[in-house]
């Protein structure tokens, strides 16, 4: 009975010890996954689109039509940043002054257009085209200096003239500073007043400058004369102030393979354009 008595009491023993590291098990993992659980990452908020902004007059690189962003850097952008690259972007249509204010105060993400020093001061700029355009006069077909200009070459022959530009235009105010400029509303605008004789010359991106003469029916009244006074690029630009600056290599990266592959120019085709080296 004693041997009895004694093998229970140690079974009891063992049994208790044994419930104890159990219980203390239990708490340690109970622990430890509370630890997980604290120490873990909190899931990371989906990124924010690349939020684009263009002039709302400067077709065919960019232009609204039938409620939709349309234009050559507008599907240049969507096929290098959400086709191959996979990232969302939202692209909206402001005049351009108001465009270019959005980016300078990080309002918007980016645009497309000609590098300038004060675009750099408040933006980094790619290095690989997304367009290509020569920059020549547009004049009225019957101003009387007309064919005087046809034999200019550099833009310091066209200080004697009074020229035409619009409110935005980096490229103007970069290269005729000092210059006798007036300033429209936009783009079209500075046409139709060319047209009317306000102004001698407006120096114009040859691409944009073609459809608008076309569009605004005043072929009849102006015509592009071939010189060209300079050569633009224009190329992505990322705000200091964006979240996705540092995408911007990048684009660059895609587009050169783009322009190599021909997925560049579809998007020309599609708009009834062919690739030379104007683009």
């Amino acid at each position: 009975m004693r041997s009895f008595g004694g093998t229970a009491s140690i079974s009891m023993s063992f049994e208790g010890r044994q419930s104890r590291s159990l219980r203390r098990a239990g708490i340690g993992a109970l622990l430890a996954l509370l630890a997980i659980f604290v120490h873990s990452p909190q899931p990371v908020a989906a990124e924010t689109p690349i939020h684009l902004v263009f002039a709302e007059t400067a077709a065919p690189l960019a232009f609204g039509e039938d409620g939709q962003v349309r234009g050559i850097e507008v599907d240049v952008a969507r096929e290098v940043f959400t086709k191959r690259l996979g990232l969302a972007i939202d692209t909206q249509l402001y005049p351009w002054e108001r465009a270019q204010q959005m980016v300078r105060n990080g309002e918007a993400d980016g645009f497309i257009s000609i590098p300038t020093p004060e675009r750099d001061s408040y933006a980094s700029c790619g290095q690989v085209p997304v367009v290509r355009m020569p920059m020549r006069a547009t004049m009225r077909r019957n101003h009387p200096q007309r064919e005087d200009v046809a034999n200019l070459r550099t833009l310091d022959d066209l200080r004697p003239f009074a020229l035409v530009s619009y409110l935005g235009n980096g490229w103007a105010r970069q290269k005729l500073a000092g210059f006798n400029v007036t300033d429209a509303a936009d783009f079209p605008a500075s046409l139709r007043g060319l047209a009317l004789g306000r102004g001698d010359i407006a120096l114009v991106a040859a691409l944009s400058a073609q459809y608008y003469v076309n569009k605004l029916q005043l072929r009849g009244k102006l015509v592009i004369l071939p010189n060209d006074f300079d050569t633009v690029e224009y190329v992505l630009c990322l705000g200091d102030k964006s979240p996705h600056a540092a995408k911007l290599a990048e684009f660059d990266r895609v587009l050169q393979v783009m322009r190599a592959d021909g997925g560049y120019v579809r998007i020309l085709k599609s708009y009834g354009l062919e690739a030379d080296s104007a683009y």
